[in-house]
Formats: C-alpha cells, structure tokens, sequence
C-alpha cells in the first residue's frame, strides 16, 4: 500500500508476486478458432448453482482441463488441475530456500535458468545446485520458500504426492549486461503420484505466510511495526499450522442470503441478518468439515467449537466491519490491507446483523427551530411558485439534473406541509430528539406565519407528479412519454435510458428537444453519455433522486402511488432488486458484500481505470437507498388494505432502511476520514479491542485528507470526476440536503472538516476568469452553511445561509438545493450547547 496525502492505492508489481497455472504448447492445442487463443478461460456457471456467486468467481480453460475459484477473502489462491495438466509457478524474485514437507533438513535445489553451473556470491547464493542441472524432487503435502526481494515466505499445498523441479535465477560473482528476463524463479510439477483409477483433481493451494520475514525488503510498508497491532509476520510459525489445518477446504460459489425483518418487528427494533454461505468443497473426497452449526458460525481461528473440537473448517480473511460479528474478540492472525486491519477466521457460514436503526422520515429528530420559522416561510413564498423548465417536463435531458431538481421540489413540498402540521398545535411525537416545549415554540412560531396555501402546494405537486411520471411512460415522445425515453435491457437485466441528442432552441435552452428516437440512443453507444447510464454507471445516484420524488407524490397522493407502483418499482428493482426469482433484473446491483458499501460503475468506467470500480459520491448512495424506504413507507400506507401489495411495499421498506444503515457505515469507514490514525500510541489499545466504539481512522498518516473523494477497489483519493477544486471533492459527500444526514455525519467528523472545508471554499471563489467565485456561484457555499450547522454553530450557519444570493440556486451546482431547504436543514441540526449537554 502507498499512500501521500491525496492518494492511497495497492500497488502492484508483477515481478514480486508468484504465478500459479500451467505452461501450454500452443502447437499441441487442437481446434482453435481464429478468435480464440490455447489459454482462453470462461466462467463456470453450473447447473447445480443458483447463481453467479457475488463474493468471487470460478474460471474453467477452454483447452485443458484447469480450474479455479477466485473468492473474496480467501488467504490461499486455488487451482485444480485434470488429470492431463500439470502445474507450474512463477516469480520475477529469486529465492533463498525451499523447504519440503515442513522438513528443514530436506531442502531442496533448482536448476539454473540457463542449465549449467553458476558461480555465486557467498553468503548470497540461490538454492542452486552445483553442476546447474535442474534435479526432480519428491513433495507429498507442502513447499515452503522465501524469495529474496519481496521479503515474502509463501507455501504451497499439494493435494497428491508429486514430483517436480524448479530453475532459478542466481547472484553472479560478476555482474554482466545480459538481457532482462522477468522470470527469475519457475517450478514444475513432472508427474503426479497416485493410483490409476484416481480421478480426484490435483489441487494446488498458495498462500503468503510471512510479508516480512528477514525485515530487509525494499518494501517497507510490509513491515510497518507502527499499526499497533501484531501481523502474521510476528507469528509465522502459528499462521503456517492455521494454513496447513484449512488448506483441505475451499470456497466455489459463495451465496449472500438476507433474512428481513418480520412483520411484528417493533419499528426501533428492525433488524436484518446477512447471512454468508461459503458453499465450500474439499480437496479429499473422502473428508468433510464439520458441520455442527456450532463448528459453521463465524469465530476467531483460535477459538474452539462450543464441543471444544478445533475442528479443520474453512478458514477465511474478515475485515474490521465482519469482526465486529465475532461473539469473541480475536485479532491475533491478521494483516494490514488496504481496508484496514484484515485477520483470519473460521466459519463456512457468516451471520452478520445489520440493525436499521430509526425509521426513515421526511423529518428531521428536530423541528424547526423557532427564530427561524419566519426566515422558512419567507423563502417558502418564492419557493412554492418555483417553475420547472419545459424539457425537465418532457424528460429531454439527462437522468441526473432533472432528478434532483424535482427531489428539491418534493423537499419544498415536504417542508410546507411540515409547518401547517406543526402551525395545528400538534404533539412532539414525530420527532425523535425535541422536548414538548421546543416543539411547542416551533408550532407557536409556525402559526404566526404566512404559509403557503393549499392551492399552491397542489400546484406545485402536480407539477412534481408530471416531472415524475413521464420518465415512466413507455413509448418514448410517440406515446407522449419522456423524450429521453426508459428502455429495458434484456442483456444485462436493466432498465437504462435511452439517452438524448439536445437540440437547443436558440435564446431559450429549456424549449430545445431530442432530436433522436429509439433505436437511435447515444447513451446505449457511448459510455462519456448520460453519465454512462447505458453501461449501468451512476445509476443509483440518478435513480434515488427521481424515487425520493416518486415517494413524496406517492405520500400525498395514495391513489396515484397505487396506480405508478409497479412502474416505480422498475427504478428500485434495477438498484436493489431483494428477490433471488426476479427474472428481470439481479439481485442486489450496486452491491460489493464483502466490504459493505455499494459501487456506482458499471459494466465499463469512462476511464477505464486500472483501479477496478469506483464510487465517487457516498452521500448520494446513501440518500438514494433513504429514497427507497420512503417510497416503501409511502406505499404501505397506501396499501393497508390491499395484503399482498402491502407485503411487497413493506419488502421495499425494509430493504431501502437496511441498505440505507449498510452504505451509512460504509461511508463512515471508507469515505469519511477522521479519528486516532491506526497504530498512533493513544489508539493502539483500541485497536486491539474492535469492541471499542470510538472510531478508528481506516487509511494510513500520509492520508492527510478528511474524506476520501473517489473510492476505488484498489485506490482512494482525493478527486473526482468533473472539478479539480477540493472544495468539490469535500462537497460531494455533503449532499443531498436530506433527513438521513443525521446519521451519515459523525459530528466528531464535521468539526474536523468544516475548517479545511472553508479554507477550500476560499481558495476556490479565488479563481480567475469563468472560475472566479466558484464555491460561491456553485452552490458548494450552500454545503458549507450546512456542514457549519452540522458543527453544532447553527446561528453561524443561518447567518451565512441568508447571505448566499438567490440566484445560486438555479446554478447547475446548486440546483438541487432550495433557500427553504437549506435553512430547514440548519435550523434542525442540534446546536453546540446541546452537543454539549
């Protein structure tokens, strides 16, 4: 792992890790098509599988009979080999020694690469043997070796005696310019040793057993002592036996399954159970694990069984987010990744609850403060008339801007109707955090003011319920739908848009049209389209925004919800589709299981970046799955008497509220970087202790940064897609404007981030030319007022709220904010003195 102070990433180099497959003689291989090649693979998909497993793949080669599965988690890469194929590995380093069968008096040597004798440098020499010939070597279970440049111990695990011979590259006496070759180290197996009628696959296990065994690789990071915890390299001894009593059990086709919570589950209370079925095999036929359900649950490797049997079940890596599952604290055999502190555990099944916490709402734990009722019900007057533009209308636009203009409406909308029922004299009871008296001043304030009228609010609602609904009329333009029109892609099992080639209407952009029809779609040819939506990019990010409005709409107008929820569902199926006998669409989309968070790319980045998927705004992930329980809260309500559509709604209820705390977490470990740095002396103790709350930064010192901008599977950093300014990279994380932000921002976060916040905000309205005022008439001085408040300096932040101009509001960068929005939101965040307290 390198990290400087905007960047974090695994860094591969070839040359330092170890190949395992199997040399193929093109020459020999028969019946390859001009497309194909001898080492072509597939994935297996077999009928015995319910699905394509989400935590890992399996590969079968076309032209030999080779196979492997590749696992989220697995300490040990795995290849099973057919009776024909025999197995080699490579490495770009050399090694030092290699030790058979856990025997160190029987060593063995390899061959020089060039096959004749090399004269070494003492003290420095490869296991080589003297006249350079490569000589054939007996193995029933194990080789261990050390290679010299990567400091690494690796061991291999042969499922059969066999026979093999290595060659290796030497340290010369003298150095000569020769050509550069990047295998320094090969190993082959010539002959396998069983009985004739043996049909078992040979399987090969590798895994690492030490990163830092002498401590004098170039590679410092693998022996950073500073982590305040222990690695595997401080135990090598004890690790290689849990390698050696695991290595006969492996994963193939891992399952995710989700037990929601029942219909009697008090609303405080609702909780869901992730359950991990590792669906492992045994390299013996003749051997199966335990599978007592005490020996199965997930537990540290050093613990026994409740029968007190150290049985020899799957061993697998869990990361600090799947060891706070353990019943039992036990880090003792653990490494330092990219997520943080990743240690070895027993289990082939994982049950890991997730709670969901307090129902989502349009509310805040707060009302309105009192004093700034009448600033809301200012803003309120010009916001309730807000117009939308002509082609927002008619869905000639993208999926994005759109979407989150109409959630601002629905938050308008939300606000007013918030007033008028506080305005009533009602009861502190929907709010989660305020006593009667504040209510009580909030409502007295409320009844003071002007509010819009009903008139106006239907108005308004009508306008949202058109803006929503014609994005969600088939045919496109021809059948009065949205220009931009919905498609359903049977490929991939989506529904995508079909993109929009803008014509604009000179001197009026908001009357231009979509000069394309179906099967003429730009964003199906090109992923730089429409945010990539055609290849799945962004799509909850777009989609939250447009069932947050379809929640408000549904909310307010049952009968409309009843008769669009089918059609809505489509926007929720495509993201978080819960059900495993959908046809249509996979289950689960955006989801990585194994780390906890969702991703926004697709099948393709616009970059096609090296680092693998990414998600750039953590916030909008979040607010788009708050989207889903609202939808699902609404319809349930709509459904009260309608049994069987009142179950799907409660399903989609409970999978938004439960996606909705996952992604919260997520972003609190992953995005959000604040807290004692790993290995600090102060956290030390924490961290050995993960039942310790108090939050523990995920990313090494060098991370200066207080969020992460664009994560990645192998990279951080502090960017993003469309703006080099780090106020952006800050504020992306900050929006939108919703109820859920209560949870998603620690306010031990947002102190640290407001004043490098501001600093950003500054630096960036100091740009010259078009980006001259840019914090400002981009809407981020909007974030900042609310990132203030979330400090706890509320009056501070109305203050700076009041001074932002109008018209930073109908900016591209701030269009999904309101003025009534923006101070709702500050006047409900909790003020100091009540942090404090």
């Amino acid at each position: 792992i390198k990290a400087s102070s905007r960047n974090i990433q695994m860094v591969f180099d070839k040359y330092n890790g170890v190949s395992l497959g199997a040399l193929v003689d093109e020459k020999k291989v028969k019946n390859i098509d001009e497309d194909d090649s001898a080492t072509s693979y597939h994935v297996i998909n077999d009928e015995s599988s319910t699905s394509i497993s989400p935590l890992g793949v399996g590969l079968q080669w076309n032209h030999l009979d080779m196979k492997s599965y590749i696992v989220r988690g697995m300490p040990y890469g795995t290849v099973a080999y057919g009776k024909d194929v025999l197995p080699t590995i490579l490495s770009g380093n050399r090694p030092t020694s290699i030790i058979i069968d856990n025997d160190d008096s029987n060593k063995m040597l390899c061959g020089s690469l060039t096959g004749k004798p090399i004269e070494q440098v003492p003290n420095r020499k490869a296991p080589i043997s003297k006249d350079g010939i490569a000589h054939t070597y007996t193995v029933e279970k194990e080789l261990v070796f050390h290679l010299k440049q990567s400091d690494f111990t690796w061991v291999v695990f042969f499922s059969k005696p066999v026979k093999l011979r290595c060659f290796s590259d030497a340290v010369p006496m003298v150095s000569v310019v020769a050509p550069f070759e990047e295998v320094k180290f090969r190993l082959d197996v010539t002959e396998v040793l069983s009985e004739d009628d043996d049909d078992e696959d040979l399987v090969v296990r590798m895994a690492v057993a030490s990163e830092c065994t002498t401590g004098r690789s170039t590679m410092k990071e693998h022996c950073d002592r500073t982590l305040g915890y222990d690695t595997v390299s401080s135990n090598m001894e004890k690790y290689l036996e849990l390698l050696r009593k695991g290595k006969d059990f492996y994963p193939k086709n891992p399952l995710v399954g989700v037990d929601f919570p029942k219909e009697d589950d008090e609303a405080d209370e609702r909780m869901t159970n992730v359950v991990v079925d590792w669906d492992f095999t045994s390299t013996k036929a003749n051997k199966s694990a335990a599978t007592d359900q005490a020996s199965t649950k997930l537990r540290g490797v050093t613990q026994s069984t409740q029968n007190d049997v150290d049985d020899d079940a799957l061993i697998m890596f869990a990361l600090p987010h799947h060891l706070e599952s353990l019943s039992e604290k036990d880090g003792s055999m653990c490494f330092h990744t990219f997520h943080g502190r990743t240690c070895l555990v027993h289990g082939s099944t994982w049950e890991m609850p997730v709670q969901h916490g307090a129902p989502q709402s349009f509310l805040a734990d707060r009302p309105p403060l009192a004093d700034v009722v009448p600033d809301i019900a200012e803003a309120l007057k010009d916001d309730i008339k807000f117009q939308l533009s002509e082609n927002v209308l008619r869905g000639a636009a993208d999926t994005y801007f759109p979407a989150k203009i109409m959630s601002k409406i629905g938050r308008i909308i939300e606000i007013t109707h918030e007033l008028k029922h506080l305005s009533g004299g009602e009861d502190a009871a929907d709010y989660a955090d305020a006593d009667e008296s504040a209510v009580a001043e909030s409502a007295s304030a409320a009844a003071a003011v002007d509010l819009p009228s009903d008139d106006e609010i239907e108005s308004l609602l009508d306008d949202l319920q058109e803006s929503v609904e014609i994005w969600l009329k088939p045919g496109g333009k021809a059948e009065k739908g949205a220009e931009a029109e919905f498609l359903f892609d049977g490929s991939w099992g989506g529904f995508v848009n079909c993109g929009c080639k803008y014509t604009f209407d000179e001197g009026h952009p908001d009357k231009g049209t979509c000069s394309n029809v179906f099967p003429s779609c730009p964003a199906l040819a090109d992923v730089n389209q429409d945010f990539g939506n055609g290849f799945y990019n962004d799509h909850h990010f777009h989609y939250g925004y447009h069932i947050y409005a379809a929640a408000v709409v549904a909310k307010n107008r049952p009968e409309w919800g009843e008769r669009m929820y089918e059609r809505v569902l489509m926007y929720v199926r495509d993201i978080a589709n819960p059900s495993i006998d959908d046809e249509h669409f996979p289950m689960f989309r955006q989801k990585d299981w194994y780390l906890g968070n969702s991703w926004a790319a697709g099948l393709m980045s616009m970059e096609l970046s090296p680092h693998g998927r990414e998600q750039e705004s953590s916030s909008e992930a979040i607010a788009a799955f708050e989207g889903i329980a609202l939808f699902g809260t609404a319809m349930m309500d709509a459904f009260q008497d309608d049994v069987e559509n009142l179950e799907s709604a409660r399903m989609v209820r409970n999978v938004g509220e439960f996606l909705t705390s996952m992604e919260v977490e997520a972003a609190k470990r992953f995005w959000h970087v604040w807290g004692e740095q790993e290995g600090s002396a102060s956290n030390s103790s924490k961290v050995k202790d993960s039942s310790v709350g108090t939050h523990s930064n995920t990313y090494p010192s060098q991370y200066t940064k207080k969020v992460v901008g664009m994560m990645h599977d192998t990279m951080a950093s502090f960017q993003t897609w469309f703006a080099p300014q780090d106020v952006v990279s800050y504020g992306i994380q900050l929006i939108p404007f919703t109820a859920v932000a209560q949870r998603r921002d620690d306010q031990e976060w947002t102190k640290e981030l407001y004043p490098v916040y501001a600093k950003s905000c500054e630096i960036a309205d100091m740009g010259s030319g078009q980006n001259s005022g840019f914090c400002v008439k981009n809407g981020w001085s909007v974030v900042q007022a609310g990132l203030l408040a979330e400090t706890g300096k509320v009056d501070e932040a109305i203050s700076m709220a009041k001074d932002i101009p109008s018209t930073v509001y109908l900016s591209e960068g701030a269009d999904g904010h309101s003025a009534t929005n923006t101070l709702w939101f500050i006047s409900t965040r909790k003020k100091e003195e009540a942090l404090l307290q």
